[in-house]
């Protein structure tokens, strides 16, 4: 009788301790309400990158593509700001049958120029599948 009387006891306990701070907490938020101005942040327009944003505005893809008994690997990338991007692509294809290495050099389009701000490079590979490195530096002109 005594050990249920005790569990009895902390169960009381630890109700009251939820009530108290379940009160406390409506306390607190009808005290402190959000401000309108901080509940939405305010949208700010995109300015242009900064070096290190220029990243940011590369879209790449990459693929294999067979054409009769030759295997391209094909590397894609489309600018999606506001300025013309230089980049120096560089890439290491190694499969089963040894490695490819590939460069080049694209000058993309600001978003807005339609065609001119996507690019591809097709380099041939010795198999299709295997591990693909890309590598590039861009810099806004």
């Amino acid at each position: 009788m005594p050990t249920l009387k005790l569990l009895l006891a902390g169960a009381l306990c630890l109700a009251a301790a939820a009530v108290a701070m379940a009160q406390e907490a409506a306390r607190a938020s009808a005290q402190d309400p959000v401000p309108a101005s901080a509940a939405a942040p305010a949208q700010q327009s995109p300015a242009a990158p900064h070096a290190g944003d220029l990243q940011a505005c590369l879209k790449e893809t990459g693929d294999y593509v067979t054409i009769g008994r030759a295997v391209l690997y094909v590397i894609g990338i489309a600018n999606t700001c506001e300025q013309r991007l230089r980049c120096e692509i560089f890439a290491n294809v190694t499969g089963v049958k040894g490695s490819s290495l590939g460069h080049t050099i694209m000058v993309l389009g600001a978003a807005g120029s339609g065609a001119a701000a996507t690019q591809t490079y097709s380099m041939r590979v010795k198999a299709a599948g295997g591990t693909t490195m890309v590598s590039r530096d861009c810099k806004a002109l």
